[in-house]
């Protein structure tokens, strides 16, 4: 059976008690994870909370929850409690969000985000085992208190969704799965070298780290409307969110592509940006076609050696939106 996820699970602008009977559907479907991120909009937890009461077989996560938004106490009161709630389906998925993010919205300052990320982590899994939340680092320095409730388990899973060569070494060292965008699993071999070089230095092997990628998908026979409708997606990212995405182009190789979209975009042309993102990048990176097609561009995830693919669904409507998550649901057997 095939994991398939559903990520960014919010279709803006639908009743919330739409959503509420469509994730419970999801839950009947057979989907592996509803997974939901913030930016600066709605939260994640709290949507989560109100899903994880009306499911009761389909994993919930954040992807990504920014580490910089709270303190490392409060998230892990808050996902230890959201697992003791759903009965142990819940994962917490980490990121560290980017410069414009955390600076302009959250008011933190934005350094050193990974040794920042370690000390989350630690914190959260002496939580995780109901220890006292004993940290002495560079940016937390916490003492005495342990967490007035037990965890549901002390494996709670804890994913990154790292892109830099540093971050992907850490998510190798400490996280229990990777959460990548905009990943081409026909090019992920110098990302999975770096994981288990991070691995090997706390004997782990790579296996020891689930792979669940975010991807966009199109459910059509209109190829070229859905291209259109993904290039400016991608040129956001690349522009938008700071240094990393475009690197990471470089590294998968499209760089040159890569350095004349964030200059459009950086000029505030956001039209000429999404004119640049060529069909091949968006095809090396997304799931477009019919349904027979979807399901054959899925396999060459899985098969490179994918275990979940997190699927995310840029439909013009809710009722496309449902549309397609139904179609999806046949490719899971």
């Amino acid at each position: 059976m095939r994991k398939i996820g559903i990520n960014n699970f919010r279709f803006k602008g639908a009743p919330w008690k739409d959503q509420l009977s469509l994730a419970q559907k999801i839950d009947q479907l057979g989907f592996n994870s509803i997974s939901m991120g913030e930016s600066w909009g709605e939260d994640s937890l709290t949507s989560l909370a109100q899903i994880a009461t009306v499911t009761s077989n389909i994993k919930i996560g954040t992807s990504i929850v920014p580490t910089y938004g709270r303190t490392p106490a409060n998230l892990a009161m808050t996902a230890l409690n959201m697992d003791k709630m759903s009965e142990g389906r819940f994962f917490l998925g980490l990121g560290a969000s980017g410069k414009a993010v955390i600076e302009g919205f959250h008011g933190e300052k934005f350094e050193k985000p990974l040794s920042r990320m370690r000390e989350y982590i630690n914190i959260i899994r002496l939580a995780m085992n109901n220890e006292k939340l004993d940290n002495d680092g560079e940016f937390f320095k916490t003492s005495r208190f342990r967490l007035q409730f037990e965890s549901y388990r002390n494996d709670l899973p804890i994913y990154i969704a790292s892109l830099s060569p540093a971050s992907l070494k850490m998510t190798g060292e400490l996280a229990d799965g990777w959460l990548p965008i905009y990943l081409v699993p026909t090019n992920m071999e110098h990302s999975l070298n770096l994981i288990k070089e991070g691995a090997k230095t706390k004997n782990r092997q790579l296996s020891d780290i689930k792979l669940s990628p975010q991807v966009s998908i199109y459910v059509t026979d209109n190829h070229k409307e859905a291209f259109d409708r993904e290039r400016p997606h991608i040129a956001f990212y690349i522009g938008g969110m700071g240094i990393f995405y475009h690197e990471y182009m470089h590294r998968i190789g499209f760089g040159s592509e890569s350095d004349k979209i964030r200059e459009a975009y950086l000029n505030r042309d956001r039209d000429k940006a999404a004119e640049l993102v060529t069909d091949e990048m968006v095809a090396a990176m997304t799931i477009i076609g019919t349904q027979n097609e979807c399901s054959d561009q899925m396999d060459i995830f899985f098969n490179a050696g994918i275990d979940e693919v997190r699927l995310v669904f840029n439909e013009p409507n809710f009722e496309s939106y449902v549309k397609s998550i139904e179609s999806v649901s046949e490719l899971i057997q």
